[in-house]
């Protein structure tokens, strides 16, 4: 993960080698050479997973590095836990904030999983309300199986659950439809999640936050925010909330946004999820190659 970027890139490298503090130790090269024990540890491991904290780092860097070159942003927004790199890359919180929220949010996240297992799953080929009404069905008796986001475009959706849940929620899935459990460990964005979630909101609560330098927004609600006192009441819904990507998308379609820059590798979060009206755009920076046209379309303007 970007160790093309980084050698290659010197303005990504620079980033990269100022990782604030709060990261990981030798975070950097887990990234690059793994192992992958360490990005996607055992769901029984009591180990917390470093690929949200890198995939963040990337992000970050990445943008940094687009900035320091002279592209400025008129907005930004996170998907999942990229919403932490959206607040910070927005100014709303210190960059050293996020990385000391994505760790705590692993370390509790992990212990959550230990103590109640839990799944997401990804199911292709079923529509909203199929998903919905197999969570209903499921959700009885202090159970948990709750529905964490759809995308229209691709008939696609993904639901968190008790990991006992599971093999039902299958079987009252139609026949059609494909299941793919997420590598990711436990059911995030649901209310399993709200210890780990109220743990996170404990550290914003004591956390300076600031308007953002651009607008923002918040994937949880699909709205823009701006003061300080709502941001911070949202910064910990991405750890139990659901993700309205896709609403978030069209939000800020019907606001004007044109071309959107995706950090994260590979071009998914936006083109793939959403049909864009004719003159948007979606400018990649996962290669070096993408990053340099990337980087020359927005200087361009």
């Amino acid at each position: 993960m970007g160790r093309e970027l980084y050698r290659r890139v010197p303005a990504v490298r620079a980033a990269l080698d100022a990782l604030p503090p709060q990261s990981s130790h030798g975070l950097r090269d887990i990234m690059f050479y793994g192992p992958e024990s360490k990005l996607f540890p055992p769901v029984d491991s009591p180990t917390p997973s470093l690929f949200f904290e890198a995939t963040v780092a990337l992000s970050l860097s990445v943008a940094a590095a687009l900035r320091a070159s002279g592209a400025r942003p008129d907005c930004a927004a996170g998907r999942s836990v990229g919403e932490f790199a959206a607040f910070a890359f927005a100014g709303a919180v210190a960059p050293g904030f996020c990385f000391r929220a994505i760790r705590e949010f692993s370390r509790l996240g992990q212990r959550n999983c230990l103590e109640r297992p839990s799944v997401l799953l990804t199911v292709y080929g079923a529509g909203r309300s199929d998903l919905q009404k197999a969570c209903a069905a499921l959700a009885r008796g202090g159970r948990v199986c709750e529905l964490v986001n759809f995308y229209s475009r691709l008939n696609a959706g993904v639901a968190g659950m008790d990991a006992a849940l599971a093999a039902p929620f299958r079987a009252l899935l139609p026949k059609r439809a494909r299941v793919k459990a997420c590598r990711e460990v436990g059911a995030f964005h649901t209310s399993l999640f709200a210890d780990t979630a109220s743990s996170v909101a404990g550290l914003a609560a004591a956390e300076t936050f600031n308007r953002p330098s651009c607008g923002l927004y918040c994937a949880s609600d699909a709205r823009r925010a701006a003061a300080p006192s709502r941001l911070r009441s949202r910064f910990a819904r991405a750890v139990d909330g659901p993700v309205l990507w896709e609403e978030t998308l069209r939000a800020m379609l019907r606001d004007g946004v044109r071309t959107f820059v995706e950090l994260a590798p590979g071009a998914m979060l936006t083109e793939f999820i959403c049909d864009l009206p004719p003159g948007a755009e979606v400018l990649r920076t996962d290669t070096p190659e993408n990053y340099a046209a990337t980087l020359a379309r927005l200087v361009k303007e």
